[in-house]
């Protein structure tokens, strides 16, 4: 591709040719941000998604041959003072101009496929791999953007980060175009809106879960981290699909204020759903919740699920709306639903009578959520362990929240590392202390994880549910700087297997 071309397209054409009018015909075979995979023919783009300042590695570029550069257009003056002999142009806000830059080399892939993205505090991944699943049991080709997973049809790949950096994911959509995908579901994260990695994605359908406290370490204020979530109605709007459908969970939190702004955009269809709204365009209805499965009415369609819980009726009545929306066979769509379960997210490990629940829940609503579910599924006089901890360099505001929620949902907790990452174990545990202290004395601390798995399910009897919340489907636990092999599953089956209990 020709550079002045492919920028000319991304930044408009009164722009290009009042800045760029002079700009050589570079040809270019390669993009990159990722300096040590430049080659001659390669253009540097001195932006990424992950870190602040993609510009100290453009000496690195160089040396490796590349001299082609796009940098920030304030700097680029100052690179061609250093590097006389290589070619730089400079372009505005360049993080958010990537996604665009790279949609553009890779001849907008987004465009060639029907993209649903899901964003919410919680339960994208699981929506999102649902919508995924049932696709694929109905026979459509699929790719899944997730945190657990990114997926090609069956193809697997390891997922660094809920929302990749915006070249790779325009990369991984243009591999998507080539294997003939014709769905894409993709979680959004509030870090990716915030950070413009999405930029150049043309949605058809954009979804919004719910609302709850969560990454204010990165936004700082709960309106800062709400805005970031509304963004992405913002983003559907510029798509250039003909048809852009926005679905929203009319129960949530802030429901009116999601509502309010979706309908700043006229030409946006809208369509909610509920568990309480006899109006509301999705309802699931008649629900029954037992410890293993869930059955409900949406549309006069009966739905049977194996996850537990009022959260899994939303995430899959939600899997449900999206699915609808591309005139699928409303009864196809509730049997495609009825085997799907998702790693990590309440997944029931049984053995003896009983039943450890593993589960993401890393934060104050989602572990509430959780404890009420399974408080909800206890046989009569059984009783609800709580095992669980919180991140470390993350935010330290919901800890004594957690603690609290824990307190006082379950008959016992167990307070553990987490991911402690660069802080003092003992110290994360004192901030969740200081909430579970104020409801009950019924708790220990226990900072080594497996040991506190053991410890739970030692103390646990048959009717007993003991929840390992936190991690859900990691197989690594992060001390310091460096990721190291634990998997909650594999510990809790590890236990199992020493007491000679067969799983269920």
């Amino acid at each position: 591709m020709v550079l002045n071309l492919l920028l000319r397209d991304v930044l408009g054409r009164d722009v290009f040719e009042t800045i760029y009018k002079d700009l050589a015909m570079k040809d270019i075979l390669a993009i990159e941000n990722d300096s040590r995979k430049v080659t001659p023919d390669t253009l540097f783009i001195a932006a990424s998604g992950y870190i602040e300042d993609a510009h100290p590695y453009i000496p690195d570029a160089y040396e490796r041959g590349c001299r082609l550069f796009l940098v920030e257009e304030n700097r680029v003056e100052e690179w061609r003072k250093q590097y006389p002999e290589a070619f730089f142009v400079g372009i505005p806000d360049i993080r958010r101009n990537l996604g665009r830059i790279a949609a553009r080399f890779y001849d907008y892939p987004s465009r060639k496929m029907i993209v649903c993205g899901i964003t919410g505090t919680s339960g994208k991944s699981t929506t999102a791999f649902v919508t995924y699943a049932a696709l694929r049991k109905m026979g459509f080709s699929a790719g899944l953007v997730g945190t657990i997973e990114y997926r090609i049809n069956d193809e697997v790949y390891p997922a660094p980060n809920t929302t990749p950096d915006a070249l790779m994911l325009q990369r991984f959509f243009a591999d998507m175009v080539e294997k003939r995908v014709e769905y894409v579901v993709m979680e959004v994260s509030s870090h990716a809106l915030a950070l413009g990695r999405l930029e150049g994605i043309d949605f058809d359908v954009m979804c919004f879960t719910n609302f709850s406290q969560d990454h204010l370490d990165f936004h700082k204020t709960m309106e800062a981290y709400f805005a970031a979530k509304l963004s992405c109605i913002d983003l559907l709007n510029r798509s250039v699909k003909p048809k852009k459908i926005f679905i929203y969970n009319q129960d949530m939190e802030r429901a009116l204020d999601v509502l309010k702004h979706a309908l700043r955009f006229p030409e946006m269809q809208i369509y909610a759903i509920s568990t309480r709204d006899e109006e509301a365009d999705f309802l699931a209805k008649d629900i029954e919740l037992s410890p293993s499965g869930s059955r409900f009415v949406i549309k006069d369609i009966p739905i049977s699920i194996r996850m537990i819980g009022m959260t899994n009726v939303y995430n899959f009545t939600m899997a449900f709306a999206i699915l609808a929306q591309w005139r699928l066979h409303l009864r196809a769509i509730a049997q495609s639903l009825a085997h799907i379960t998702v790693r990590g997210r309440v997944e029931p490990v049984e053995g003896g009578g009983i039943i450890a629940v593993i589960d993401y829940a890393h934060k104050p609503d989602a572990l509430e959520k959780v404890l009420v579910t399974l408080r909800g599924t206890l046989a009569q006089g059984g009783k609800l362990i709580s095992v669980f901890g919180a991140g470390g360099d993350r935010d330290k505001s919901k800890r004594p929240l957690m603690g609290e929620i824990s307190g006082r949902l379950a008959d016992y907790t167990i307070l553990t590392s987490d991911n402690p990452r660069t802080e003092d174990p003992l110290a994360i545990l004192q901030d969740i202390e200081k909430g579970i202290k104020s409801v009950t004395r019924s708790y220990q601390v226990e900072p080594d994880r497996k040991k506190a798995i053991f410890l739970a399910l030692e103390k646990a009897k048959p009717g007993d549910i003991v929840l390992i919340a936190g991690k859900g489907h990691e197989d690594y636990q992060i001390i310091g700087r460096e990721k190291h092999h634990f998997s909650d599953r594999e510990v809790v089956e590890e236990w199992f297997a020493r007491h000679g209990i067969s799983i269920v």
